[in-house]
């Protein structure tokens, strides 16, 4: 982060979701592109969201690193504010840009505004910004998140943009609990094999035929009220069988 020091939290005005906009473009072009850090603190830009609440220079490993250290930052905060502050989030990504888009040797890539930019009206891209998604997971799955925050900051992997472009899935109280069961191989520590693979349905997976349950089940059941056991259980064979691959010291009543 160079001679950043810290900040009191701000957020960006319209003026400064514009510049911060521009200069995106303008280091798509040139990636040596100067950051414009002036922009963090201008008045012209900013407006104060809190004198008691710092940001400092950080140094995110993974995912669960920035989600951890949000969640303590932002804890004075109502959650559903942080939920819908577009100017904070977007703020956020200026002042740890050279983290979410590092520049090794001079070759910095920059991706969609939208990866950047917090939209948070936007059910196609509001969860594609890289630092208010790594909240929202440990918002919303205290417990069970090791498939979506032990995974790199830096880009937004399959598995995260399968699950949380699907509403209807992260609204079910047990869903992250059932899908650590399903998808978190036990026996390498890491997200199941083959599950969004875009061009191949395997039994199970989570990028088709999850999805295509769930939907049906809605239809007769009531999934909010389900805990995960319940709900594995009417998912049916395929999904057992799914969940006793992953976790093989698990023992399933198969019908």
């Amino acid at each position: 982060m160079g001679e950043i020091s810290q900040m009191r939290l701000r957020q960006f005005n319209q003026a400064g979701v514009d510049a911060f906009s521009k200069f995106l473009t303008a280091c798509r072009e040139n990636p040596n592109e100067r950051v414009p850090m002036e922009l963090a603190e201008s008045d012209q830009h900013t407006i104060l969201i809190s004198d008691e609440i710092f940001v400092e220079p950080r140094e995110f490993s993974t995912r669960r690193d920035a989600a951890d250290y949000f969640h303590r930052i932002l804890s004075p905060l109502s959650p559903d504010a942080v939920r819908k502050d577009a100017g904070m989030w977007t703020w956020l990504s200026l002042f740890y840009f050279d983290q979410i888009c590092p520049n090794p040797n001079g070759n910095r890539k920059v991706r969609n505004d939208y990866t950047y930019l917090f939209m948070p009206d936007q059910s196609r891209h509001f969860y594609r910004h890289l630092l208010f998604i790594a909240w929202q997971v440990k918002q919303i799955a205290s417990e069970h998140n090791r498939l979506f925050l032990d995974s790199s900051l830096v880009t937004l992997d399959k598995l995260t943009t399968e699950v949380f472009k699907r509403l209807y899935l992260t609204r079910i109280p047990c869903v992250f609990e059932l899908l650590d069961r399903l998808y978190w191989d036990r026996r390498t520590n890491r997200p199941a094999k083959g599950i969004v693979s875009p061009h191949k349905i395997s039994a199970g997976d989570l990028m088709h035929r999850l999805p295509t349950r769930i939907r049906q089940l809605e239809k007769t059941y009531d999934l909010q009220s389900l805990n995960a056991d319940q709900l594995l259980e009417i998912l049916g064979n395929e999904f057992q069988q799914r969940a006793a691959e992953s976790n093989p010291q698990m023992e399933f009543i198969l019908e």
